[in-house]
Formats: structure tokens, C-alpha cells, sequence
């Protein structure tokens, strides 16, 4: 799988990061499937509330106003608009998944309630002056994948 991020995504990330400094911050991942295993996350929710040094905790209700937003903005196109995944930052820690990551991702995909057949959590850090970045694509089935990052100008 492929996951395109514009420059600007990137950059609204990079300052956040800046601005966290060593709390790990979060949010959504939203966009646009350019086709079959290929998506744009053209709107990178940033969650108001910010973390610990080594936790970040989902605002439910921030998550779902992103979510609304996001939506009516695409006017509810959800074959081509919809929800991606999760994205957190690891300031003091690698850019992977922790157990933790791991296990909350494959509850989301799992739970009966949820719409989708795949999410993507990407992990991000600021180092010096560059946004380190890895993705995972957690499906259905329990499988974890690996996720090609592509930045966009």
C-alpha cells in the first residue's frame, strides 16, 4: 500500500511536532483513494489535546468532529473520500509501533462497529529539522503490513 502525503500535510505535521516538543501528539489520518491500494491523506487531523512524554490518548470527541468535518467538506463522497487511519508522534522513542500501538490498531479493525476493511497508523518524530516518518496497514484478518510513504510537493 501506498500513502501520498502533500508537502503541506507535512509541514502543518512538522510544526506541530515543533510546537509539541517532547509530548507525543496525534490524530487522524483522512483523504482521498487514488486507486486500489493507493491514498492521499489530504487532511491530517491534529488533536488539540497533546499527550505524555511516552503516551497519547484519543480525544473520541475531537476524533469524530475532525471526522464530521472532513465529510461534509467531501460532501459525503465516502467511495473516494473516507477515514484512513491513526497517526501519533514518538518524540523520545523509535519511529515504530508499540505493543500498545499494535494492540489498540487491531481492536479499532476488529470492532464490529467499525466501517472499514483496513487503517493505517502512521508513527512520526521531528528530528533536527525533518519529520521522520514509518506507516502500518492493520486489516480484518490481524495482519500488519508495511506502508510506502510518498511525500508530495
Amino acid at each position: 500500500m501506498r500513502l501520498r502525503l502533500p508537502a503541506s500535510e507535512m509541514a502543518r505535521l512538522k510544526d506541530a511536532l515543533a510546537d509539541a516538543k517532547h509530548r507525543e501528539i496525534g490524530g487522524q489520518l483522512f483523504g482521498e483513494q487514488i486507486r486500489a491500494s493507493d491514498f492521499r491523506a489530504t487532511d491530517v487531523a491534529i488533536q488539540r489535546r497533546r499527550g505524555t512524554f511516552a503516551q497519547f490518548i484519543v480525544d473520541v470527541v475531537e476524533a469524530v468532529q475532525s471526522a464530521a468535518a472532513f465529510f461534509r467538506r467531501t460532501e459525503h463522497r465516502y467511495s473516494q473520500f473516507n477515514y484512513i487511519g491513526e497517526w501519533h508522534s514518538h518524540p523520545s522513542f523509535a519511529v515504530a509501533p508499540s505493543t500498545t500501538d499494535i494492540e489498540t490498531m487491531r481492536q479499532l479493525v476488529t470492532d464490529a462497529e467499525f466501517a472499514g476493511n483496513f487503517a493505517v497508523l502512521l508513527i512520526v518524530r521531528l528530528d533536527a529539522d525533518t519529520v521522520a516518518a514509518g506507516a502500518w496497514l492493520f486489516d480484518r484478518h490481524g495482519q500488519v503490513g508495511p506502508v510506502e510513504i510518498e511525500i508530495e510537493p
